[in-house]
């Protein structure tokens, strides 16, 4: 598919995740954002834009993602602070 159908999808997915939450569980919001931001991370990556920083960032969403399925709502929110404490030290260093 193309670029644009690519970000379609994209945009698709946070439109429906967005009309989601507002019946969905508390805790799915969290997770579709994590997903939102591993799908746009596969995006850069296929572009060729994707660098090690975020390839790794991917791997951590991938763990805490699977600490989701575990139902262990905080080792799950721990993981998303680790993740954002990680890109803001990354951002810092520009």
């Amino acid at each position: 598919m193309s670029d644009k159908g690519d970000f379609y999808r994209l945009i698709s997915f946070l439109l429906t995740s967005a009309r989601g939450c507002v019946d969905e569980p508390k805790m799915y919001g969290p997770f579709r954002l994590l997903d939102a931001s591993r799908r746009l991370i596969d995006l850069l990556e296929a572009r060729g834009l994707a660098d090690g920083f975020l390839r790794q960032i991917r791997i951590k969403m991938d763990e805490a993602e699977d600490l989701m399925d575990l139902k262990d709502e905080k080792r799950f929110i721990e993981s998303l602070d680790d993740l954002i404490l990680a890109l803001v030290k990354e951002v810092e260093k520009w």
